[in-house]
């Protein structure tokens, strides 16, 4: 009996020992490269966003688009085309199809195009009763943006990247109750222009770097 505990005990101190070795394994982090690489494109080309709030938003996404993607890549050249409206009659087409982009990669000298658009919903409402016994309950107010963009071969009409992204942000709120009666709150800013970095960073997370934890023997 005591060979027989000296054995199980010494194989619960080598679990012990391979089980303390593998959690003091030292790890370090490593940088990961971005999952699209825009250097290799040579000069890009970006189309205005175009989005159904006004035109001071487009401008402002395509400014913010840009940014991030700087910031992410820095030297990635990217030529600015304006809306595509005008940038279709500059080439003499009606849509941007294989033809017309053929026509823009010769004209403004770029080997693909970011084209993107932002949609917002309108106002929804969301009801919720917390308790039916004292008629207490609220209704909160909110919006939500989606975003979306795709990199575009010029030579060949290739799409080569995509992505999208959305957010919500709540506009207001009204509280009812039977005991404090009906009470409010509405967001003083514009919730459309404060989700546009959300939406925007991302939409471009493919394009950054990032780090991984890697275990060093």
């Amino acid at each position: 009996m005591r060979h027989k505990s000296a054995a199980v005990a010494l194989t619960m101190l080598l679990s012990l020992a391979t089980l303390w070795g593998c959690s003091s394994a030292r790890t370090v982090m490593v940088p990961v490269p971005p999952r699209v690489q825009l250097h290799s494109f040579g000069a890009l080309g970006l189309v205005h966003f175009a989005s159904n709030a006004n035109l001071g938003l487009d401008a402002k996404t395509t400014r913010e688009f840009e940014s991030h993607i700087h910031a992410a890549q820095p030297g990635t050249r990217i030529v600015e085309l304006g809306a595509a409206d005008a940038l279709l009659a500059a080439v003499g087409s009606r849509q941007l199809d294989a033809q017309a982009l053929r026509k823009i990669g010769e004209k403004y000298g770029v080997d693909a195009i970011f084209v993107g658009s932002l949609t917002y919903s309108e106002p929804k409402a969301e009801v919720k009763v917390t308790d039916t016994t004292k008629l207490e309950g609220g209704v909160r107010f909110e919006v939500r943006g989606d975003i979306a963009s795709k990199l575009v071969e010029t030579r060949t009409g290739a799409s080569v990247w995509s992505s999208s992204a959305w957010a919500r942000r709540q506009l207001g709120r009204v509280n009812l109750s039977t005991e404090a009666g009906v009470s409010g709150t509405m967001r003083s800013g514009n919730p459309r222009e404060e989700m546009l970095p959300a939406l925007v960073f991302h939409l471009t997370e493919d394009f950054r770097p990032g780090t991984m934890r890697q275990r060093v023997e």
